[in-house]
C-alpha cells in the first residue's frame, strides 16, 4: 500500500497531536497499614521529558481519624529540600535539583517519601494540592495531581503512650532549647511560652535555606528542632509529652538548629551516627551565656548532647536526624 504525501503529513500531525496531550502525572502511592503503625508512601512523577529543576506542593490527609502525614524525607537529587508543617496536619514540601539529578527523559521520579501514621480503621485520601514543578529551563511543567488512598484495617491499635512531664527550665538571657519528645495535647504550640518575660525578643529558629525564622504563639513546636528563647529572669515552663517524636528531623546542607530525642544524654558521635554528612556541632551553655567548645566529627575529644538542649550542626549534604538515633 502506498501513502500519498498528504497522508504522510496527516500521520505526522496526528502523532504530534497525540504526543502533545500526554501530560505528566504526580501521584501519591496507595498503602495499607494496621492501626497504630507508621508507614511510608512515595510521591512519584511518572515522566519528566524536559527534566526538573524543583517543585513545591502541599500534602494532607482528608481523614485524620484514620491516617495523618507526620513528615517527609527527600531523595538524594533534592540538594535543597524542606517539609514544613501547616494547619490541619498539612505539610508544604519543597525541593530543588541543584546538580542535574533529574535529567530530561527521566521516568518514575521519586519527589518525596511521606511518613504516615495510622490512627483508626477506615480509608483516608492523602491529597496533593498547590502543585508547581519547573523543568530544567525554569518553565512550568504541566502535571496532573492524583491523591493516594491509605487503608487502615486489621490488628489492634496499641495503647496510647503514657504522658510524662519534662518541664523546660530557662536561665536569664538567651536559651537554646529543643523539644525531645512528642508534645501532648495542649502543649503542641509555642503559646506555652506566652508568659515568659522576653523583653520584646521573639522566639527564633534557623534553617539554612530560609535563614532566621520567627516563631509565633500559634506555631506548632517541632520535636528535635532548636529554638532560641530570651527571658529576663529564670523561669520553668510546664511541658507534657507522650512518647517519641512521630517523624524524623530533616536537615539541609549548612548550619541547622536541632536537638536529640529521648531522655538520656549521648555523645555526639552516637547521637548523630545516622547522619554521615555532619562535620561540626556546637551547643550553648545558657547558665554561662556562652557557647561550649565545638565538636568535630571523628575528633579526639567527645562532646555530650543532652535532650532538651538545642545545638548548631553543620552538614556537608542534606541528612535526616531520626528519633532515637
Amino acid at each position: 500500500m502506498k501513502f500519498s504525501p498528504a497522508w504522510i503529513i496527516l500521520i505526522i500531525m496526528t502523532g504530534v497531536v497525540i504526543s502533545g496531550v500526554q501530560g505528566a502525572t504526580v501521584s501519591i502511592q496507595p498503602a495499607t497499614l494496621s492501626p497504630g503503625n507508621t508507614g511510608t508512601i512515595d510521591v512519584l512523577l511518572d515522566s519528566a521529558s524536559t527534566g526538573i529543576s524543583g517543585y513545591q506542593m502541599t500534602v494532607q490527609s482528608d481523614n485524620a481519624a484514620v491516617a495523618l502525614v507526620t513528615g517527609a524525607t527527600f531523595p538524594s537529587w533534592a540538594a535543597l529540600s524542606e517539609a514544613v508543617p501547616g494547619d490541619g496536619g498539612s505539610y508544604a514540601l519543597r525541593a530543588i535539583d541543584l546538580n542535574s539529578g533529574v535529567e530530561a527523559g527521566a521516568t518514575q521520579v521519586t519527589l518525596a517519601t511521606l511518613s504516615v501514621q495510622a490512627a483508626g480503621s477506615g480509608t483516608a485520601q492523602i491529597t496533593l494540592q498547590n502543585l508547581q514543578i519547573d523543568d530544567d529551563a525554569g518553565n512550568p511543567l504541566q502535571a496532573e495531581a492524583k491523591s493516594g488512598t491509605v487503608t487502615v484495617s486489621g490488628g489492634t491499635a496499641p495503647a496510647e503512650p503514657s504522658t510524662k512531664d519534662i518541664p523546660v527550665t530557662l536561665q536569664t538571657g538567651w536559651n537554646l532549647i529543643s523539644i525531645p519528645m512528642q508534645p501532648a495535647a495542649g502543649f503542641e504550640y509555642a503559646d506555652i511560652f506566652k508568659d515568659v518575660q522576653s523583653a520584646g525578643h521573639s522566639i527564633l529558629t534557623y534553617d539554612p535555606s530560609s535563614g532566621w525564622i520567627t516563631i509565633g504563639k500559634g506555631d506548632r513546636l517541632i520535636p528535635m528542632t532548636g529554638y532560641w528563647i530570651y527571658t529576663t529572669s529564670p523561669v520553668t515552663i510546664p511541658l507534657t509529652v507522650k512518647g517519641s517524636p512521630t517523624g524524623p528531623k530533616n536537615l539541609n546542607a549548612g548550619w541547622n538548629l536541632a536537638g536529640i530525642s529521648g531522655t538520656l544524654p549521648q555523645s555526639a558521635e552516637t547521637a548523630l551516627s545516622g547522619i554521615s554528612s555532619w562535620s561540626y556541632v556546637v551547643s550553648y551553655d545558657s547558665a554561662r551565656q556562652q557557647y561550649r567548645d565545638a565538636g568535630i566529627k571523628g575528633g579526639q575529644s567527645q562532646i555530650t548532647l543532652t535532650p532538651g538542649e538545642g545545638f548548631w550542626i553543620y552538614l556537608d549534604a542534606p541528612g535526616t536526624l531520626s528519633p532515637g538515633a
